[in-house]
């Protein structure tokens, strides 16, 4: 199950390097009955290890029960020899790192070591994410996935983090729980001791990047884990390294694509559409938008102010793009291209008046920029969006070893040339005719005659935006 949701200010489960701010939910995980179906049912069932202290609580006693009667003693045991054969199975028996890291962790419950809770920690390459935790919890059942902000590391001490100290120090961490919380040195023991754990033990992974994985067990037997146990974690651990470079290296490469092609046309890259013209015809909404004045505020402005003033722009713009299921191709100095793609005939009204919507929505927040600190003293920004629907070839185009993943054709030189009569018009949102022919609430602009094009065009804008907004 994915679930996306804003930046807690506080939370009562953390990752070993969060703080107050800086990380967000991605999904959370239970066992499926296709978990289940892939492990033999053995005739003789593994007991579940337990005084009762560390079994399963109210919300995780149902699914721990049928996990451990269902795994096979004999398909994974931390105390035979080939024991992590599984971990070097199919990889497309399970597709995600979540799913392989669950059922790693319920093969170890099963081979009765005492886990209260397990988690795996990566580094990743992502604009907005430094990594991201694995966390599973006996009592819940749930694998719980979160991404963790660039900026966690700049607000937490070396020496207070143990993530850094593990990954990049090499260090073996072991802690005792069973004893005062203020002697505890790391935050994230606090709450461990507080649920009831006894022994933490944090180790590094080496893989095929610099910086080591981070697993770590928590145990809440009295007494903790014994020296066997602690052999069996560190030898089997180990092995957790292939299926986390296996699935960490797909995401790295998922997230670079995404970020610097974008979420539709990234993952079309990344299973094969990669060679020099091929691509599809695609009928789509082009959105082409610039910022008025740029060259004279660049030229007065040191380029850092600049830039973080340009992010803000855009960000004021994807946003919206993204809300009302556009997505953009490129950034073009300070303007953008973007699509709003129209799969079936009779959807082309409802995704035009949904573009047109973002750029209102778009220029409202582009305004609100007069409040950011970089804009102080500076005029307000102004951007125009030229909106036009036709048929482009969404496809590779370039060099044979440098190419773009874009769109081509008479409809996006028709809408560039429209975002340029819209400067001429002092108009903030300029439609062709085409896309007018969608949408109720126009007026004509007249026909001009576009550069480069042959005939003269009729130009529109939606009714509120006959006169530009101050």
């Amino acid at each position: 199950m994915r679930k996306t949701v804003p930046m807690p200010t506080s939370a009562k489960t953390r990752s070993e390097n969060s703080t107050v701010v800086g990380w967000v939910t991605l999904r959370k995980y239970t066992p499926s009955a296709t978990f289940f179906r892939r492990l033999r049912s053995p005739a003789r069932r593994p007991k579940f290890v337990g005084d009762g202290r560390h079994s399963p609580g109210n919300d995780g006693r149902r699914i721990a029960t049928a996990a451990i009667d269902r795994v096979s003693a004999g398909a994974y045991s931390c105390r035979r020899k080939n024991d992590a054969d599984w971990l070097l199975g199919s990889p497309r028996q399970l597709s995600e790192g979540i799913a392989s890291f669950d059922e790693f962790v319920w093969r170890l419950l099963a081979a009765q070591i005492p886990l209260l809770r397990v988690t795996l920690h990566t580094a990743t390459l992502h604009p907005q994410f430094l990594g991201t935790t694995l966390t599973w919890w006996r009592d819940t059942g749930e694998n719980v996935q979160v991404m963790i902000a660039h900026e966690v590391a700049d607000t937490i001490p070396y020496e207070k983090n143990p993530v850094r100290r593990v990954c990049y120090g090499r260090e073996t961490l072991r802690r005792r729980l069973d004893r005062p919380a203020d002697e505890l040195d790391f935050e994230v023991l606090i709450e461990l001791h507080d649920r009831g754990g006894t022994d933490y033990i944090a180790m590094p992974i080496d893989g095929v990047y610099a910086a080591a994985y981070m697993v770590t067990f928590v145990t809440d037997r009295p007494g903790g884990f014994t020296d066997s146990e602690l052999n069996d974690l560190a030898r089997v651990g180990q092995r957790l390294s292939i299926i986390t470079d296996r699935h960490n290296q797909w995401w790295i490469t998922h997230n670079l694509l995404c970020a610097y092609l974008g979420a539709n046309t990234g993952p079309k890259v990344l299973t094969g559409q990669i060679r020099r013209g091929t691509g599809m015809e695609l009928t789509a909404v082009l959105w082409s938008s610039d910022l008025r004045g740029f060259t004279e505020r660049s030229d007065r402005l040191p380029s850092e102010r600049m830039i973080t003033i340009l992010n803000a722009l855009f960000e004021a713009q994807a946003a919206e793009i993204r809300g009302h299921g556009g997505e953009i191709l490129k950034f073009i100095g300070d303007g953008l291209l973007a699509i709003f793609p129209i799969a079936e005939t009779d959807a082309v009204a409802a995704i035009a008046k949904a573009a047109v919507a973002a750029a209102r929505n778009a220029i409202a927040a582009v305004a609100g920029l007069a409040r950011h600190p970089q804009m102080q003293d500076e005029p307000p920004l102004e951007i125009v969006v030229a909106l036009h629907v036709g048929t482009v070839h969404y496809g590779n185009i370039g060099a044979a070893d440098r190419l773009d993943f874009t769109v081509i054709g008479p409809a996006v030189n028709l809408v560039s040339r429209i975002e340029n009569a819209a400067k001429m018009l002092g108009q903030p949102i300029v439609v062709s005719g085409e896309l007018a022919a969608t949408l109720d609430g126009v007026v004509s602009l007249g026909r001009h005659q576009l550069r480069g094009l042959a005939a003269p065009h009729e130009l529109f804008a939606p009714v509120w935006t006959t006169a530009p907004p101050r």
